[in-house]
Order: structure tokens, then sequence, then C-alpha cells
């Protein structure tokens, strides 16, 4: 009977101290994620128009099951919702 007790503390302390634990270090490493999202949006409109003009898609020569003409066209209605 003792060893089954200690064999559950030994089991559950390392649960216990570790749920109560304070969560510091994820706070510090939060704060330095915010600043780096808060550098991101001051991108100017010059640079996200360079940004824009070479992110387009590249439309494959060798697929011709759809038309580009149908694969760019906006959805239905009925797709939308």
């Amino acid at each position: 009977m003792k060893l089954k007790f200690a064999l559950a503390v030994l089991l559950i302390a390392p649960l216990a101290l570790t749920a109560c634990a304070k969560p510091d270090a994820p706070a510090s490493h939060e704060a330095s994620s915010s600043e780096a999202a808060t550098e991101v949006t001051t991108i100017s409109a010059e640079q996200q128009a360079a940004i824009d003009a070479l992110d387009q898609p590249v439309q494959d020569e060798k697929n011709t099951d759809v038309p580009a003409s149908v694969a760019q066209a906006p959805a239905d209605a009925i797709t939308t919702e």
C-alpha cells in the first residue's frame, strides 16, 4: 500500500508543480512578438505596390483542363455561402 501511495505521489507531484508554476517566460516572449508585429505593419504604399507586383500567381502552361478565364473568375454567390 505504501509503495502504491509513493508511486502515486511521484507521478502527481511533478504535474502539480508544473501546473502551479508562474508563466513568466512566455509573457516576455509574447511582448517581443507583438513588437515584431507592429514593425511589419509599417510598410509604405510604395513597398506594398512592389510586393503586389512581384506576388502574382504563375499559370501552369501544361495545365489545360481549366481555362485561365474560368480559373481566375470570382466564385459564384452560391459557393460563398
